[in-house]
C-alpha cells in the first residue's frame, strides 16, 4: 500500500476508535518509550499529525502507526480486521497489485 490508502486505513480506524491523531501520537510513544516525558509526547503528537498528512511520509512510518493501532488492547475488543496486504517479493509484479487490488475491495466492504 502507497502513503495516501495508508494513511486513509490509519484514519479510517482511528475514527472507528474514537481516537484523535493527536492520541495516535501518544500511544505511537508508550509503546516504544518507558516514561512520561510530557515533552515527547507533544513531539509524537504532533509528528502523527503531520504523518498523516503529508504525501511524503514514507508507508513504513504509517506502517508502524498502523501495527500499533491493531495492537492496541481498545482495537482488539473492536473485532475489526484490518485487511491491508504486504508485499512478499515472491509473487509476480501483476500478482502483486491484484493482491493490493484485492485487499482494498475486501477494505472498502468492510467500511460499509
Amino acid at each position: 500500500m502507497g502513503t495516501a490508502e495508508l494513511q486513509e486505513e490509519i484514519k479510517r480506524l482511528l475514527g472507528k476508535l474514537k481516537w484523535s491523531q493527536k492520541r495516535l501520537g501518544r500511544e505511537f510513544y508508550y509503546a516504544k518509550h518507558n516514561d512520561d516525558d510530557s515533552v515527547e509526547i507533544r513531539r509524537y503528537e504532533e509528528k502523527a499529525k503531520k504523518d498523516l498528512s503529508r504525501q511524503s511520509t514514507r508507508p513504513e512510518v504509517l506502517q508502524s502507526y498502523l501495527d500499533i493501532i491493531v495492537q492496541h488492547n481498545e482495537f482488539q475488543k473492536l473485532d475489526i480486521i484490518v485487511p491491508i496486504y504486504r508485499r512478499s517479493d515472491v509473487l509476480s509484479e501483476s500478482m502483486e497489485r491484484g493482491m493490493v487490488k484485492i485487499s482494498k475491495l475486501i477494505s472498502e466492504l468492510a467500511s460499509e
